[in-house]
């Protein structure tokens, strides 16, 4: 925020750069002592008060910006040279009204079309699973047009410093004041000094990226999530975005995390599991078919040792190494050989022996103790990897998959890691999401080019990624909003090196950003931010891994 004084007719005037957008406040005489002036939220106006008057500004509308005068009127010429420098922070709004451009980027939204599949049972569209093949998705990239805003004008170089005919420049806004325009303008630029401290170090120890949301575990068993949060999914409390990490409330004890589309789920220590968010399809679990936001309690599951978020459903394996699913069913997502949605846990028919779970879109998947891997649900796509495209409301074994170790679901795509570190995935390969080279759907197993020492697997939208025994990260798929971490863009078919992150000792993936939590217990993400997932502070979406706050 800078200031600069003019003679006009006849009367002292300050200028106040605010926004990108200049407004005139006549300002009486140095003998002022305090200057209080409204901002107009939409349009960036400044209206001059008198606050001794009691005169107010409309809350709702507008936000107040009081000075106290430092100095009193310069009566040397020297001092106006200083007012000279403001036509250089012209320079900088005209660059700022530039990046509105980047808002652009929510083009890219158009690969929501093959969720919205699920559209096929009519029912509030839940996943998304179970309509057509939604190849219109398309990646959406046409918001990437918005860069050109980076631009900006040149700026005017005249205004300069008129005859510099007083000190009144001496006036400055205050930290609270530049805090409270921050917030109502978050492309405002705070001056340095009143830069908030940075964070704490964190101490994550288990992450979780949903749809539009995150949410990490922390070493005090706490668990924060940031990012959408329309349905309750940040657990919070409250249905507010947030840019950075929040508290979930009601969550101790925690020892596993899981998000999904629209809600997030935890294991507790003493083996039950609470879930909060959207609730129209029952998966939270409690019984009812009311959206909460704050975390309750699954029915009747006791000896949960893993937990899984879907697109509208959950899964958990139990300690007799059974598993039970709740929420939609249009596609047999809960395995319980129906196509009945289910707002209380139901057992999968067929499964024992399991020792981890995932939950996929519309589709769900378990390694066993032999190390097989059996899925169940939607399969348009191949999915369920059984050499079919027939939906399945029992389980089925995967072809070709054995000595499993790891085991991850998208949302028309499924993952594996093998005990001899290589990656093998199945199902709908548009974007390249399956890793091998191609965009050819396999309705069976097929390997991941480029990927030894893999130690853990993600996936949840249309890419991929795995973490390998160098703590590196690779990432394969769909990239119109820079998930895969390569600094690039466009969509790779085979595995590419996230940049500028090593020390990783865990991943997770989202709809169109990516996690990794490093062995700092430091948190970085990457992609899509329009609704703050990347829990940085802002919404802008970031090419390079950018550090979560707030953990």
């Amino acid at each position: 925020m800078r200031s600069f004084t003019s003679a006009l007719a006849g009367a002292v005037v300050t200028a106040i750069v605010v926004s990108g957008s200049i407004a005139i406040a006549a300002i009486p005489d140095s003998t002022t002592k305090v200057i209080t002036v409204c901002y107009t939220k939409t349009t960036g106006a400044l209206r001059l008060i008198d606050k001794q008057a009691k005169a107010t500004c409309n809350t709702k509308t507008e936000i107040e910006l009081s000075w106290n005068q430092q100095g009193v009127k310069g009566d040397a010429g020297p001092q106006g040279v200083l007012g000279a420098t403001g036509p250089a922070g012209a320079n900088g709004q005209n660059g700022f009204n530039g990046l509105n451009g980047l808002n652009g980027v929510n083009g890219l939204n158009g690969a929501i079309g093959p969720v919205g599949v699920a559209g096929r049972d009519g029912i509030n569209g839940a996943p998304g699973a179970v309509g057509p093949k939604g190849d219109l998705g398309a990646p959406g990239a046409n918001g990437a047009d918005g860069a050109p805003g980076l631009q900006g004008p040149p700026g005017a170089s005249g205004l300069n410093g008129a005859p510099g005919r007083d000190g009144i420049d001496g006036v400055s806004m205050s930290c609270a004041n530049e805090l409270a325009l921050k917030q109502a303008v978050p492309a405002f630029v705070l001056t340095p000094a009143c830069e908030p401290a940075p964070p704490p170090p964190t101490s994550s120890t288990q992450l979780a990226a949903g749809y539009f949301h995150s949410c990490g575990l922390l070493a005090d068993t706490t668990v924060k999530c940031w990012g959408y949060n329309g349905s309750g999914q940040l657990g919070n409390g409250t249905n507010t975005d947030s840019y950075t990490a929040v508290t979930v409330s009601g969550i101790t004890g925690a020892t596993a995390i899981s998000a999904a589309n629209a809600h997030s789920c935890a294991l507790l220590a003493d083996t039950t599991v609470k879930c909060w968010g959207q609730n129209v399809n029952g998966e939270l679990g409690n019984g009812t078919n009311t959206d909460s936001y704050t975390a309750v309690t699954v029915s009747g599951i006791t000896g949960a040792t893993a937990i899984s978020a879907g697109g509208a459903h959950s899964c958990a394996v139990l300690a007799d190494t059974t598993v039970k699913c709740w929420g939609y069913n249009a596609a047999g997502e809960l395995g319980n050989g129906t196509n009945t949605r289910s707002n209380t846990a139901v057992t999968v028919t067929g499964i024992t022996g399991a020792t981890a779970i995932t939950a996929g879109n519309a589709h769900s998947c378990a390694v066993l103790a032999d190390t097989t891997v059996k899925c169940w649900g939607y399969n348009d796509f191949g999915q369920l990897g059984n050499g079919t495209n027939t939906n399945s409301y029992t389980a089925v074994t995967v072809t070709g998959i054995t000595g499993a170790t790891a085991i991850t679901a998208g949302i028309h795509h499924s993952c594996a890691v093998l005990a001899d570190t290589t990656v093998k995935c199945w199902g709908w390969n548009f974007y390249g999401q399956l890793g091998n080279g191609t965009n050819a759907d396999s309705y069976t197993a097929v390997t991941v080019s480029g990927i030894t020492g893999a130690t853990a697997i993600t996936t949840w939208g249309y890419h991929s990624c795995a973490l390998l025994a160098d703590t590196t990260v690779k990432c394969w798929g769909w990239n119109g909003n820079a998930q895969l971490g390569n600094g690039a863009n466009t969509n790779s078919n085979t595995a590419v090196t996230v940049t500028g992150i090593t020390g990783v000792t865990a991943i997770s993936a989202g709809y169109a950003h990516s996690c990794a939590l490093l062995a700092d217990t430091t948190v970085k993400c990457w992609g899509y931010n329009s609704f703050g997932q990347l829990g940085n502070g802002t919404n802008a979406g970031s090419y390079a891994a950018v550090s979560v706050i707030g953990l």
